[in-house]
C-alpha cells in the first residue's frame, strides 16, 4: 500500500511539474526584455505589434514571441536576443541576415528572398521564398539544403 501511495504521489508531482513547465502568457510590449524591445523598434516598429507572448519553461527559462499585424513572428530568448524571424509577406530585414549568407542566396537562387531566419548555437537555418530550407554555419558557409 505504501508503494502505491508513493507511486501515486510521484505521478501527481510529475504531472504538476509538466503542467507548469510550458505556459504561454500574453504580456505587454513593455514587459519584453529591453534588448527585444530595441530590436522590434529598430527593425519593425512597435506600432505593428499585435501580441506579445511569454512562454515559461520549467518555471525558469522564458522565451518570448512577438506577433506583428501582418502575421509575421519574432522569437526571443530569455535575455531578449532574437532567435527566429519569420516574415509572412515580405523579406526578413537585410541587416538580420549575415552578408555571406545573403551573397550565397543571391548568387545561387536569384529572384528569391529570405522569408525566415533562425539563429542557433550551431549556425543559421534560412527559408527562402521558393520554399527551400538552407543550413549555414555560424560563419555563414553553406552546409546543405534541408529536406
Amino acid at each position: 500500500m505504501k508503494t502505491l501511495l508513493k507511486i501515486t504521489g510521484i505521478a501527481l508531482l510529475l504531472f504538476a511539474v509538466t503542467s507548469a513547465s510550458a505556459q504561454d502568457k500574453v504580456i505587454s510590449f513593455a514587459k519584453l526584455p529591453a534588448k527585444a524591445q530595441t530590436f522590434v523598434k529598430k527593425h519593425f516598429s512597435e506600432k505593428n505589434v499585435v501580441t506579445v507572448k511569454m512562454d515559461t519553461e520549467y518555471l525558469i527559462k522564458k522565451e518570448y514571441e512577438v506577433i506583428l499585424k501582418n502575421g509575421s513572428k519574432i522569437e526571443f530568448d530569455n535575455d531578449g536576443e532574437w532567435e527566429k524571424v519569420e516574415m509572412k509577406e515580405t523579406a526578413v530585414p537585410a541587416q538580420l541576415v549575415p552578408a555571406t549568407i545573403s551573397q550565397y542566396i543571391h548568387k545561387s537562387f536569384p529572384n528569391t528572398f529570405v522569408k525566415e531566419v533562425k539563429r542557433g548555437k550551431n549556425g543559421y537555418q534560412v527559408e527562402i521564398s521558393n520554399g527551400l530550407d538552407l543550413e549555414f554555419s555560424k560563419q555563414g558557409e553553406f552546409i546543405r539544403v534541408d529536406d
